[in-house]
């Protein structure tokens, strides 16, 4: 699970630098092309001089010390009116110890408190498209969302980044595919994988991006909660992947995240968040799904939970608490 962990929210301070900055415009010289197919004279690209003062790692930090970030996926993509977010992750890094953690919070879940003496009622994966249909603005949705789970969950979230998943077929694709390991067969026929659907046997497998997206969707065989830990299980073989290819895999890293990811993380904490990503350490991570018994009760004849609030906030207390 601790593997689990750092690679989602290394993949997720990945799209978000790249979102913020692009990576590629540095101050690295870049071969000019040439028409004639020649090897082209290396010109410096000139660095614009900052307008704004450098953003060190403390200046990310919230209250408690800690660089907390809400991880929204998408299901944006043609044909389906409306945009939910089927994956909901709160992350946090300490950055002195370099511990991180996560939690995800199922997208069946109702009745979570998002304001005082205000529950909302509806599947949580719709709260951010109801925000946004109220706003007409995404970043004014996104504030909206990450203010109501701070509450929800009493603590403090710091900045959000919206992703898409539906991108990350084509980063897969670009990488060569990703390995993850599967304890026992995943079949559903209901994927649009050729005629027999997705069918996976146990071991470990190489997925292209169709399939990788289609192992982190499915919960026909299984359940949300299942697909919760696949879809953290595919986001941490894709930055391992990317990680392993280092510069390599950039460009097609940057193209993904200047198309599918949003942030309130602004371009100049690039460095900073650089410097901060490289603090993680594994072996103290953490990862959870907000799943009945522990954390949530089932709605009797529905396939819908409702949060032990008072439980997950002391989780949250314990885990995203404010630093010494």
């Amino acid at each position: 699970m601790s593997r689990v962990a750092l690679g989602l929210i290394s993949a997720a301070l990945c799209l978000t630098l790249s979102a913020c900055s692009g990576l590629a415009a540095g101050s690295e010289d870049q071969p000019k092309p040439r028409r004639d197919g020649k090897a082209a004279a290396l010109v410096p690209r000139a660095t614009p001089a900052p307008t704004h003062p450098a953003v060190e790692v403390d200046d990310l930090l919230g209250e408690d010390g800690r660089l907390s970030v809400l991880i929204l996926g998408s299901d944006l993509r043609d044909g389906v009116i409306g945009e939910r977010t089927d994956a909901i992750i709160i992350a946090t890094i300490d950055p002195g110890s370099g511990r991180v953690a996560m939690v995800s919070l199922p997208r069946d879940t109702v009745n979570v408190p998002i304001a005082p003496g205000k529950a909302y009622p509806g599947r949580i994966n719709s709260l951010y498209m109801e925000f946004k249909r109220e706003s007409g603005k995404t970043k004014a949705a996104l504030k909206k969302t990450k203010k109501a789970l701070a509450y929800a969950f009493d603590t403090e979230i710091d900045h959000y980044v919206l992703v898409d998943f539906n991108g990350l077929v084509r980063l897969i694709d670009s990488i060569g595919g990703i390995d993850v390991t599967l304890d026992e067969p995943l079949i559903d026929p209901t994927m649009h994988l050729g005629k027999k659907g997705l069918r996976l046997k146990a071991g470990t497998r190489r997925l292209d991006g169709k399939k990788a997206l289609a192992f982190s969707r499915s919960r026909h065989s299984d359940d949300d909660y299942d697909r919760s830990r696949r879809q953290q299980q595919v986001i941490a073989a894709t930055a391992e992947k990317v990680r392993q290819r280092g510069l390599a895999a950039l460009p097609a890293l940057v193209e993904l995240a200047e198309k599918k990811t949003v942030t309130d993380i602004p371009l100049r904490a690039a460095p900073a968040l650089l410097e901060l990503a490289g603090r993680a350490k594994l072996t103290s991570s953490k990862s959870m799904v907000l799943a009945p018994a522990r954390w949530a009760r089932p709605l009797p004849g529905t396939y819908v939970i409702t949060p032990k609030v008072l439980e997950v906030q002391k989780m949250f207390d314990r885990v995203f608490g404010p630093l010494p």
